[in-house]
């Protein structure tokens, strides 16, 4: 190994020596490559601007490129790949000593434009080297600018239409010809290629840098944040979307699924208790109690961040299906419950957590029946139900449904016993019209459900109460679903539920049942 890094810290000398006589002309082309003319460049990025004229950002940038093309600048790419491989889990692009922050929206595209050529002539090392500068710019970028970052990859580097449109042309045109199947094969190639977006490209320049594959996660991190706090902008949808289906395509078939013990490396248990999303770790001994006897804690691992759990599930094996979670959750030894393992009936999956750059943009319970309020005001509610709530409240005005949106933005449900008692079986028929009926593109609308009902399980049992966390009560006013995994029904459960959207539920539940008479494509057991 020693060899390997001795030759790899000689390679910068030869690179600087090809590029040192023609520098000049690179920094020319790289120039040219910006002037490019879109079908879409006219758009208003809505972005603050600096007072800076086009011939200083030029200035400003050429400067940047000669000194990115140094000697030390090169080595310094190298040392950064010895970092990474001797210490993977301290490794950051910009470093303690990076300074480089330049928020000027044209510096940030000429610089992606340089990370995302695919000119041949001028080699691959200067695009692998503006594709770090980039990386190193993102992470030093405060909230507001990384979006800058992020907006301006998503608009100026997206699919290139003049292209699609001269292809599809060109396609339509050898179709309707009497073309041999060569020709149509190739036109159909040159056709794909030209929908493929060019950030494409700047992904996969990342992906091959030391740490690439988190830094992409953590990118994408970053944009989903965005977005539940900002509503759905349409083209960073597109390129959370193109994202999301790199992400995939990367991690397919190298992710390796390991049991997380007391033993296991302390920087993976760590990581765990950081990225623990559903019922927070609080401390280590309740990490040592998540991982000791009657629990179980399974993580995804990536070939390339062996120490980042990318998706992790944490198990408790006990007699029965629990109605409340904090009974495994404040369960001080829980080999007692089940002094022997013939006494283990039920595995329960009670929290599945992933890296947030590879969720999805999730609503909730409480965020989809709010605005469902605002859209369906009393037409949700049955007249039972508006009587009874107008008598929880009877000195508010309003219709019921807006006196049930005060109620439960004010948390006075919770506070307020009355309240408390009349919404229940309100709020637990409103659970299950959620998870029945609210769907998208013939899914289930709740991640969760949606995670559950797609790998063979049925609804079991809406429970009351059954996660009195803040972050059950904030979610889904405390009440907690439990999918039930039959062996004998999964493999036909997950098959039509994919095919025509498909629920399956058990009959135990009343509520469920009940909701389940007005649905269609809802199975009973």
């Amino acid at each position: 190994m020693t060899g390997f890094f001795i030759r790899l810290q000689k390679t910068p000398t030869v690179y600087y020596n090809l590029y040192r006589h023609n520098k000049k002309s690179i920094i020319q082309n790289i120039m040219k490559q910006n002037k490019h003319n879109r079908k879409f460049s006219s758009f208003n990025h809505d972005l603050p601007q600096k007072p800076i004229s086009n011939n200083e950002a030029q200035n400003l940038f050429e400067q940047y490129i000669q000194q990115s093309l140094k000697t030390d600048a090169i080595e310094d790419f190298w040392q950064n790949i010895e970092a990474y491989t001797h210490e993977p889990g301290f490794f950051s692009f910009g470093g303690p000593n990076s300074k480089l922050a330049i928020s000027e929206p044209r510096f940030i595209r000429k610089l992606i434009s340089v990370s995302v050529s695919e000119k041949r002539n001028e080699g691959d090392l200067v695009p692998t080297l503006m594709t770090k500068k980039c990386c190193e710019l993102y992470e030093n970028l405060d909230k507001e600018d990384r979006i800058k970052f992020l907006k301006i990859l998503a608009h100026d580097f997206g699919v290139v239409r003049d292209k699609v449109f001269k292809a599809t042309d060109h396609y339509i045109g050898i179709s309707n010809a009497d073309a041999n199947e060569r020709a149509i094969l190739r036109a159909e190639q040159i056709l794909r290629h030209a929908v493929i977006p060019i950030h494409h490209v700047f992904f996969d320049r990342i992906n091959r840098l030391p740490n690439g594959t988190k830094f992409l996660m953590d990118m994408r991190a970053d944009l989903l944040v965005y977005l539940r706090e900002n509503g759905h902008d349409a083209v960073l949808m597109t390129l959370n979307e193109s994202l999301r289906e790199k992400l995939s395509s990367l991690l397919v078939g190298f992710l390796s699924l390991k049991r997380l013990t007391w033993h296991s490396p302390a920087a993976s248990l760590e990581k765990v208790m950081e990225y623990e999303a559903v019922h927070a770790i609080k401390d280590w001994d309740d990490m040592k109690r998540r991982v000791g006897p009657g629990r179980r804690l399974f993580a995804f691992f990536y070939r390339d961040i062996s120490n980042e759990p990318l998706v992790f599930i944490q198990v408790a094996l006990t007699k029965e299906i629990v109605n409340n979670v904090q009974i495994i959750l404040e369960d001080p030894s829980p080999t007692r419950s089940i002094p022997q393992s013939e006494d283990i009936q039920c595995a329960i999956f009670y929290s599945i957590t992933s890296q947030q750059g590879l969720s999805g943009i999730e609503l909730g319970f409480n965020k989809w029946l709010i605005n469902t309020i605002n859209v369906e005001e009393d037409s949700m509610l049955i007249k039972e139900e508006i009587e009874k709530i107008k008598r929880v409240r009877n000195d508010l005005d309003g219709n019921g449904a807006e006196i049930l949106k005060h109620l439960i933005k004010t948390k006075e449900w919770i506070r307020d016993e009355k309240c408390f008692r009349e919404l229940k079986p309100i709020l637990m028929r409103l659970c299950a019209r959620y998870i029945l009926t609210e769907k998208r593109r013939n899914l289930a609308l709740d991640p969760v459900a949606n995670f559950h009902i797609r790998n063979g399980a049925c609804v079991y049992r809406l429970n009351w109460l059954g996660d009195i966390s803040k972050k059950g009560l904030e979610e889904s006013f405390g009440i907690m679903a439990n999918y039930n995994y039959i062996l004998e029904h999964i493999e036909n459960n997950n098959r039509q539920y994919l095919c025509d959207g498909t629920i399956t539920i058990s009959n135990i539940d009343p509520v469920l049942v009940e909701e389940a008479k007005g649905t269609t494509n809802i199975k009973i057991i």
